[in-house]
Order: structure tokens, then C-alpha cells, then sequence
């Protein structure tokens, strides 16, 4: 757990909700200054209230989903804003009483001592990028389940399957209305692909528009990542988004960590009692190297082999042989980001030839 310094004379906790913020502003020495909760999340009344310390003040709020506004009105207003984690916030502070006056006094002490762990704070001009990449997402999800319930419809009456191309899908729906002869199945049918046709539309628009952006702002990055094993278009965006800037990852483990590829040890009295840790990370690093690693050992020469050695020497377990294949692209990704280079097949195959 890393923690922030923080070096101004000032210091301000925050409880952030959707329609109010309570406030603590303490001094070096922990004495309050400001205690107050601001209803309708008042920021010009806010910065009234704190107007004799914003020369030397720094100001935190807990990592929930109303931050970023705050985030943003504080660099506007040419404040510090510090972004904590909210489940190592949790693990930090903790008491027999718990409301908003509490909770943001406690982030008025922790951030004195410099005990707040902090979260990243997203850059905003970015942060419409991200987030039409996660709609993607969302998009894409509930129409693989659609034409999944269209497969298990097709097996469920003992119908060979029929290829299909996301491009061109309506031979493929064609062929599929005509083998049907009952006309309520047949409805089923057209409202589920329907529904397919009208994800395919707004997924590939979502799809231009972002490799046009990336194109435009990312080009070297967006080329390099491409040249990974398993990497695609999509996932190529997805890595670059989430990850933002390499440069916030000091080292390659604080990276894999992100990735929710690897998994601390709860250990006492020199004895491992288990591991934990399974879900502090991002979700979209971690599942965007899980495709990949999927993609990279079924379409790479090299690694096809390797990745089943890997599975012999788990016993079979796919599972475990894939999280190792994808923190090895994960690594690679940390290090071609950061030096600007291409991938290396050769020291790939190497690195998993001596797991």
C-alpha cells in the first residue's frame, strides 16, 4: 500500500454523495477550521468557505462515482486534489460510530499524517474516451448472449450450425428464419436478431470513431501494441484507455498488480495462510489480457505449444495456464510502452519456456 505526501499547511476531507458534500479543513496540527456539510454540492459555496486557506491547502475525497466534477472543479480552481482508494481507505480508518461528519474528519487526519492511499485521478481530457470504450463494452456483452441464445436455440432442435461474419450477417439470418417453420419461433428469431443488427450498428460506429481519435493522438502506441500476439483493434484500445500513461506505474509489478494478474499472501508467524487481493485492479486490464492471452495461444505459432505445456504442467487447468500467458503479454505490453519498442517474440517464448 503506497500512501500520498501531502506538503500544504491545510488539509481538507471530503464525504462526497450525490447531492451533498461534508467538509473538514484542519491545519498541520489538527486543529478544525471548517465543519460543515454543503447541501446541493455548492462548490462556489465551498470555496467560500475555505477562502483564508486556499493558498496552502490540499483538498481529498474518497474514489466513489460522483468524483469526477470535484476532481475537475478543484484543478479549475487551482486546488490539490487527491483522489483515495476507498477500500484501503477502509482497511486504514475505522471506528465504532460511522456518518458523514466522521468520515470526513477522518480524511482531515489521515491526509495530515500522509496515511491517505491514494487512486488515480483519470486526466479528464480522456475521460470521454474511456467511457465511450466502456459503452463499447457494454454493447458488446448483451449481444454475445444474444447470439448465444440463438445457437442454444439451433441446438435445441438439432440444427447444424450456420457461419456468420459480424460484417455480413444477413445471408446468415436468412438461412436461419428459413429452417425455421414455426411462426412463434420464427418471431423469437426476428426479434432477437433485430437486436443483433441494431448492436453490429452502433458497436461499429462506436469502433470508427474511437480508431480515428487513436489514430489521430495515439499513433506510435496504437501501432506498437498491435504487433503483441493476441492484441487486436479492440483490445489495442482497450489497453491504451485503461492504462492511460505508463509512466504512473514505477515498476513493472505495480503494473501486472493493476492488471489483477497477480495476488498477495496473507501470511503470520513465518505461515502462508492464504491469498487475497483477487479484485483490487481494473476489471478491463484484467479481462483485456485474458482475451488476448486466449487470441495469442490459438493464432501464434510459437505459443500455441507452449501455452499447452503449460497447461500439462497445471494439470490440465486452463485457468491457470492462461493468467500466466497473459501476465507474460502484460509485462511485454509495460515494456514496449515504456522503452517505445516493438515486440520480441524471442523473449517471449524464452520467458515461458521457464515457467
Amino acid at each position: 500500500m503506497k500512501y500520498y505526501t501531502s506538503t500544504t499547511e491545510f488539509n481538507c476531507g471530503i464525504d462526497l454523495h450525490a447531492r451533498q458534500l461534508y467538509v473538514c479543513l484542519m491545519d498541520r496540527q489538527g486543529k478544525t477550521l471548517v465543519h460543515t456539510n454543503i447541501q446541493n454540492n455548492d462548490f462556489d459555496f465551498f470555496l467560500k468557505r475555505i477562502a483564508p486557506y486556499k493558498h496552502d491547502l490540499t483538498v481529498c475525497c474518497e474514489c466513489m462515482f460522483g468524483w469526477y466534477w470535484l476532481a475537475d472543479a478543484c484543478q479549475a480552481a487551482g486546488l490539490t486534489f487527491v483522489l483515495a482508494h476507498t477500500l484501503y481507505l477502509n482497511a486504514t480508518h475505522g471506528g465504532k460510530n460511522k456518518n458523514d461528519r466522521i468520515d470526513s474528519e477522518k480524511i482531515a487526519h489521515l491526509l495530515r499524517p500522509n496515511l491517505i492511499p491514494p487512486a488515480y485521478v483519470y486526466p479528464a481530457a480522456q475521460r470521454p474516451r474511456r467511457a465511450l470504450l466502456r459503452q463499447r463494452l457494454f454493447f458488446v456483452w448483451p449481444r454475445a448472449d444474444l447470439l448465444a441464445r440463438i445457437h442454444s436455440h439451433q441446438l435445441a432442435h438439432n440444427r447444424p450450425p450456420i457461419k456468420q461474419t459480424r460484417r455480413i450477417r444477413d445471408p446468415w439470418a436468412t438461412q436461419l428464419l428459413a429452417a425455421e417453420d414455426h411462426p412463434l419461433r420464427q418471431l423469437a428469431l426476428q426479434n432477437e436478431l433485430a437486436m443483433v443488427r441494431h448492436y453490429d450498428s452502433q458497436i461499429t460506429a462506436l469502433e470508427e470513431q474511437l480508431q480515428r481519435l487513436t489514430k489521430r493522438t495515439l499513433p506510435r502506441q496504437y501501432a506498437l501494441l498491435q504487433t503483441l500476439p493476441g492484441i487486436g483493434e479492440q483490445l489495442d484500445l482497450t489497453t491504451l484507455y485503461e492504462i492511460s500513461d505508463i509512466e504512473r506505474f514505477p515498476t513493472v509489478k505495480d503494473f501486472v498488480a493493476c492488471c489483477r494478474l497477480v495476488k498477495s499472501t496473507v501470511a503470520s508467524a513465518g505461515k502462508i495462510k492464504g491469498l487475497r487481493g483477487a479484485k483490487l485492479g481494473n476489471p478491463y486490464l484484467r479481462w483485456a489480457f485474458g482475451e488476448a492471452a486466449v487470441i495469442a495461444k490459438r493464432d501464434h505459432q510459437a505459443l500455441g505449444p507452449l501455452a499447452q505445456g503449460l497447461e500439462a504442467r497445471f494439470n490440465g487447468n486452463k485457468f491457470k495456464a492462461n493468467t500466466v500467458l497473459a501476465l507474460k503479454l502484460a509485462r511485454a505490453v509495460y515494456f514496449m510502452l515504456k522503452n517505445q519498442t516493438v515486440f520480441d517474440p524471442e523473449r517471449l517464448v524464452l520467458a515461458l519456456s521457464r515457467n
